[in-house]
């Protein structure tokens, strides 16, 4: 790697770990970007008091206990580690991994999935393990519909890519969706241990550490044990770099399996699986290539030899590869339109694509924008990775400025750690989750770059100088003890802590138990807002970014209007539809205020607004309290997939309801709704619950 390249790689990492650049964010009009903004702010000043106290407590260590009196039991502990062989270890991390990431799942949390990403692509992943490209949806979709869902010609949909779906598709039919994730998980440590066996062959204590920490990481753990299509690219992606590699050892034919791989993360995570995979096959065999020619530069033939060497496997990579570029251009034609498009297009529109521009929010996304988020991202992640008061990122970067040569090999992780943080400046969304397809490679250097404080080759003081003094590698070395112990005890135990839920939280994301057993329709009385939403949607309705805008820009009851007016068709030029903003601006209107309301709900108005009776309706069934259907609707039966489960469905009002009524009547109606101010959600009886939410 040249030393100049590393120099400044080395420097923007300590620049990006240390500097407050967060702050150029514009972060007035989004709650996101504040929220990223309060984040890297709290981490930050963390940071600097842990880094401070870990430094403090390692210089103290070091002078009570120098390094010499450690190194050879540390020593004795790389023996052992190094007699376990690499494909055993291989084995022992994703068994480690497994084992880590069924925990958080089963016992963290609690068999559930909670972000909107999981639950949309478990709903989609049910259709496609029943046989069926979409759903179909009786009666209104706005029943049914939640973000990063929508309905198109085929029906209802996700917005993802198909193959982790289709990967959790294969859970859903073996009974088992949960597993996919940590499945994924351990292939991802276990391949990457291998990986770095070819990368480092001379460094086989930093390979186990390496691998060990990726097992261990709760970074990795936490994203690892969930529904995420980071665990499918993950896993693909560093498949893809040991098949690159085993073709660089052995035949060509091990690109096949390298571009097969690349077709699976690419659809999955298209973007960063493009150049991830890109980097995994000719960051590999184009060096080996020109370094040979270098060598051989005297024989002709020799030299001539080693082009059709590269030809041979970048062509298997393509015929590994094509397969999965017909299917996902076959997936996004039936689904979307055009091969090309995919569906956070059709669901969000061009302002969702890379590039400086106006984000589906409506706020301008600019170079400082992009330098603010991407420090707030490495700041995190540093930190997330391993839980570690001092972020990797600082680790690392001031390792690649002092050290005056770097191991074989060290070139391609940093590429690959490096990478993503470039990749994804040009991309709107910000979060550290969004690194980890690069996690592995941040480990691995921040192994190599602490390794020499633990080597007895550096910074050694002469048996003969009996005068105790402070050396910088015994400082260095405590600090990292220090830094680990304070992630074992005060990190990640915090971490943990952040996932334990109330009572009333895990009361609104079970299922509730219907008396008798028998066959239910449950209606999820969701907010004012979200009922808005979907209606907005539809099919035939407006894409999600434009409804975004529309509910941040106008008060309640004037969408309400506008919706059912539009609903009615009425519009014409003699009665327009109800005048509201329509503009895809950042920010919410100065004179529109959000006054108190019940859990659970959001209402937006101005002073002095006079609601109509619709309006006032609306406003008085939300008086309780409102349930979001998005944590349920993926727990029980669908439409057009029903075992005897609950099937979960929005209540819009009995009007609106009662077509679904009628549809099901085999199933007995509940509400699951709050039974006063504050109170938990509970199952009320259809009628009943009609009767006092909206008056009959």
């Amino acid at each position: 790697m040249p030393v100049l390249m590393r120099r400044l790689v080395g420097g923007m990492l300590l620049l990006l770990s240390f500097a407050p650049l967060y702050l150029a964010i514009d972060a007035e009009d989004d709650a996101l970007r504040q929220a990223i903004v309060d984040v890297a702010g709290t981490t930050l000043a963390l940071v600097q008091a842990g880094t401070l106290i870990a430094v403090l407590l390692g210089g103290l260590m070091a002078f009570v206990l120098p390094r010499a009196r450690v190194l050879p039991i540390l020593q004795r502990i790389g023996d052992r580690l190094t007699a376990i062989g690499t494909g055993t270890w291989a084995v022992g991390v994703s068994l480690l991994a497994f084992l880590l990431t069924v925990f958080v799942s089963t016992v963290m949390y609690r068999g559930l999935y909670t972000n909107i990403d999981e639950i949309s692509s478990v709903i989609h992943a049910r259709y496609l393990a029943a046989g069926q490209l979409a759903g179909v949806l009786p009666g209104s979709a706005a029943g049914w519909l939640i973000p990063n869902m929508l309905t198109v010609d085929a029906g209802w949909v996700s917005q993802f890519p198909p193959s982790h779906l289709v990967l959790l598709a294969g859970g859903v039919a073996l009974g088992v969706p949960m597993l996919l994730g940590p499945l994924l998980f351990a292939a991802l440590a276990g391949l990457f241990t291998l990986c770095l066996a070819r990368l480092l062959p001379e460094h086989q204590v930093a390979i186990r550490v390496s691998g060990l920490l990726v097992a261990l990481s709760p970074f990795l753990s936490l994203l690892g044990a969930g529904g995420w299509s980071h665990a499918s690219a993950g896993a693909f992606l560093w498949l893809t770099v040991y098949a690159a590699l085993r073709a660089r050892d052995g035949g060509w034919s091990w690109s096949v399996l390298a571009g097969a791989a690349i077709g699976v993360a690419v659809c999955s995570r298209p973007w960063i699986s493009v150049l991830l995979g890109t980097l995994a096959t000719l960051g590999v065999w184009l060096p080996h290539t020109l370094a040979d020619e270098r060598r051989t530069s005297g024989d002709t033939a020799s030299s001539h030899g080693r082009w059709p060497w590269l030809m041979a496997r970048a062509g298997g990579t393509v015929l590994g590869g094509a397969p999965f570029a017909l299917a996902l251009g076959w997936y996004n034609r039936a689904l979307f339109g055009a091969p090309t498009t995919l569906g956070y297009i059709a669901a969000f529109g061009e302002r969702h694509g890379l590039g400086f521009h106006q984000d589906p929010w409506g706020n301008e996304y600019t170079p400082l924008d992009a330098l603010g988020l991407t420090s707030g991202d490495v700041i995190v992640f540093g930190t997330q990775l391993l839980e570690t008061p001092v972020p990797l990122g600082a680790v690392i970067g001031l390792w690649l400025l002092a050290t005056r040569r770097v191991p074989a090999g060290t070139g391609f992780l940093v590429a690959w750690a490096v990478l993503p943080v470039a990749a994804n400046s040009v991309y709107w969304f910000h979060s550290s989750r969004m690194m980890y397809e690069a996690a592995p490679a941040w480990l691995a250097l921040a192994v190599l770059a602490l390794a020499p404080v633990f080597s007895a080759d550096v910074g050694a003081v002469p048996q003969r100088s009996r005068r105790r003094r402070l050396e910088p590698a015994s400082v260095g070395m405590w600090s990292a003890i220090v830094a680990m112990v304070m992630a074992a005890f005060l990190g990640i135990p915090q971490r943990v802590g952040s996932y334990v839920w109330d009572s009333d939280t895990l009361t609104r994301l079970t299922v509730p138990t219907p008396p008798n057993a028998e066959p239910a329709l449950i209606f999820v009385h969701a907010s004012w807002n979200e009922r808005l939403s979907a209606r907005l949607q539809g099919p035939g309705g407006m894409r999600q970014d434009s409804v975004i805008s529309l509910l941040r820009r106008n008060t309640n009851c004037s969408l309400h209007e506008y919706t059912v007016a539009r609903e009615q068709g009425v519009a014409s030029e003699v009665t327009p539809l109800p005048a509201v903003d329509l503009r895809q601006l950042a920010g919410t209107p100065a004179d529109i205020v959000r006054p108190p309301v019940p859990e659970g709900t959001t209402l937006r108005t101005r002073q002095g607004e006079r609601f109509s009776a619709a309006c006032q309706r609306e406003l008085n069934a939300d008086r309780f309290g409102a349930v979001a259907l998005a944590p349920l609707l993926w727990q029980g039966d669908l439409p057009g997939i029903e075992r005897g489960e609950p099937l979960f469905v929005r209540d819009l009002g009995p009007e609106r309801n009662d077509v679904l009524v009628r549809h099901y009547s085999d199933r007995r109606a509940w509400v699951f709704v709050p039974k006063e101010p504050g109170a938990p959600p509970e199952l009320v009886p259809y009628a009943e619950a009609m009767q006092v939410l909206w008056g009959g």
